[in-house]
Order: structure tokens, then sequence, then C-alpha cells
């Protein structure tokens, strides 16, 4: 039986996130390790940033970036995996559905990558995979 959302223990926050929260969440989901200094430069530049707090804690987070005009990209949607399930995603989507509502334009683009498993949870806000014939593609640097 699915577990039922325990959001009243929870509190949602539109603020920058701090790097010893991002690696922290980083770190629960296996992600590889980048450099302190490199975070904060990304975090710097994010148009908007949500984090979800246990008490204190953070248990999930949510950046967008982009140009904040035409494009804007959904970017490191993490929710701890032990406070999966309880409909803390959804609620990091939402405030990131607001804020994409309030400030983006007519035939803005938004896109995301999601992690495997995940595309049904992206199509209850509207995306859609990319079509076999408009396929997308990345770069990844290593030094």
């Amino acid at each position: 039986m699915p577990q039922k959302p325990i959001l009243e223990n929870f509190s949602i926050v539109k603020r920058k996130i701090e790097v010893c929260e991002y690696q922290s969440l980083r770190q629960t989901t296996g992600w590889g390790s980048i450099e302190n200094d490199v975070v904060e430069k990304a975090l710097d530049k994010d148009l908007f940033s949500v984090c979800v707090l246990e008490s204190e804690q953070i248990v999930g987070m949510g950046r967008v970036i982009g140009d904040g005009a035409i494009y804007f990209y959904i970017q490191d949607v993490i929710v701890d995996p032990g406070y999966q399930n309880k409909g803390i995603g959804k609620l990091i989507m939402e405030s990131i559905e607001d804020y994409l509502a309030k400030n983006s334009n007519n035939n803005s683009f938004i896109g995301l990558m999601a992690a495997e498993g995940a595309t049904q949870f992206y199509e209850q806000f509207g995306y859609q995979k990319r079509p076999d014939d408009r396929p997308g593609m990345f770069k990844a640097i290593k030094k």
C-alpha cells in the first residue's frame, strides 16, 4: 500500500541553497563530488531555488537555471531517499512551476533531464519526452 504524504512536518523555503546542503543532498543520491568553490559559483547564478526542510534539516531541493527570458532549465530536483514518496518532490515542482508561470514568456522553452524512472513524475506537470526525430544531446567535461 502506498505511503500517505506527510507534508505537515515540512516547510518549503524559496531561498538560495547553501553549498553544504547541495553537497549533502548530492551524496544521498550517489551523484559524484564537485568542488565547493565550483558549487558556490553555480548556485550564485540560479534564477530560482527552493528547499524543503524538516525542522532545520534540508530534505529536498530544486533549482531553475537559464537566461531568465527564453530558456529555463529545471536542475537538481533532489529528495533525500529517506524522504521520498511523501509528496516532497511534488512540493518542489509546484514551487518551480509557480515561478515559471510568473517569469516565463510566450514561447519560452523549459527543459529538464530526468533521472531514470522519473519521467512519469514530470509528466504530471506537463513535461514530455523529446520525440525520436528531435533527440537531445549533452557533453560532460572531465578534467
